[in-house]
């Protein structure tokens, strides 16, 4: 280019940024209250997600634990060659711990604090127990070896289910 045709070019820009006003008030308004409205309609629907997520991880936490819950019930019967405390006289739920699970699964965090077994309020004994997690503002809950999850927002520690 020459130096000519850069000086046009020059001019030309001066010329457009000079007559430029900036935005009018209600331009802005206009964007403000379009930003609004998306914004009314997005957030309820992330949260609505973010919770149902949550939801499940909690029924999911519960279901992946309780297999280990089965296999360590399992192992730990009178008389057992596989008991892993070398208890022979534990009987199905003597002495359960997330510790003792990681045997069992090592994905278990036995310092979570989101996942119990035996839960404050509720009596274990060598046939029953219950475990519970909780995500957000969800607890799931499992009663025994055959019981269904069950998950929502207050924890009931006697009867080991959540509502």
């Amino acid at each position: 280019m020459t130096i000519r045709r850069l000086s046009l070019l020059f001019t030309r820009i001066e010329r457009r940024l000079e007559g430029e006003q900036g935005f009018t008030l209600v331009e802005l308004m206009i964007v403000l209250l379009t930003l609004g409205i998306l914004l009314t309609v997005a957030v309820p629907s992330y949260l609505t997600l973010k919770d149902k997520a949550s939801k499940s991880a909690a029924k999911q936490d519960v279901s992946q634990v309780f297999r280990a819950v089965q296999s360590y019930n399992a192992d730990n019967f009178p008389g057992s060659k596989n008991d892993p405390s070398g208890v022979a006289t534990d009987t199905g739920f003597d002495n359960v711990s997330l510790q003792a699970l990681t045997k069992y699964d090592t994905s278990i965090d036995a310092a979570a604090s989101l996942l119990v077994v035996d839960p404050v309020g509720f009596t274990r004994s060598p046939t029953d127990v219950c475990l519970t997690a909780t995500v957000g503002r969800w607890t799931a809950a499992q009663h025994g070896l055959n019981g269904p999850i069950s998950i929502g927002t207050a924890f009931l520690g006697s009867t080991c289910t959540a509502s």
